[in-house]
């Protein structure tokens, strides 16, 4: 019986990867501009770790921290574009952090706080519209039919 199945999953499988949504762009360019940002943040931190006398160290942790969010998010773009199975729940769960972090600074001024969570409901309500959902599903089934070669085997010293 599951000859039957894995059959007739593989002759519903398309050919190729489907075409992305308008939803889909408008998640990816969120991301890339938050990646952006990080990135761009972690450049700064490393310029003002210069003149940051006591707190150049702190700068400089900060500056790490921030681009290896940053260059994460860029993998999480490239893997939305590629619409590979794990971008979803990175895009949600960075979503969610970074709306908490909006809740978390609103006392401190609401256009920080509209500048995280804003972004962050608009991600998560595009990345659950039928047209990705069903983009997601087709590319899996794509990639369930056409699995990649296998990596060669260690070469033993």
């Amino acid at each position: 019986m599951t000859g039957a199945a894995s059959s007739s999953q593989a002759a519903q499988a398309p050919d190729a990867l489907p075409r992305r949504p308008g939803p889909l762009f408008v998640v990816m360019g969120a991301v890339l501009l938050e990646a952006l940002v990080l990135l761009g943040s972690a450049g700064a931190f490393l310029v003002m770790s210069g003149t940051g006398g006591e707190l150049g160290t702190s700068l400089i942790a900060l500056c790490v921290m921030f681009a290896i969010l940053g260059i994460g998010l860029l993998v999480v773009v490239r893997s939305l574009w590629l619409m590979h199975r794990w971008s979803r729940p990175a895009t949600i769960a960075w979503q969610l952090l970074q709306a908490l972090f909006g809740i978390s600074t609103f006392g401190g001024g609401p256009l920080l706080a509209a500048a995280a969570i804003v972004p962050a409901v608009i991600c998560v309500v595009a990345l659950f519209t039928p047209s990705v959902i069903r983009a997601f599903d087709l590319a899996i089934a794509y990639y369930i039919a056409h699995p990649s070669e296998p990596a060669p085997p260690p070469k033993r010293w």
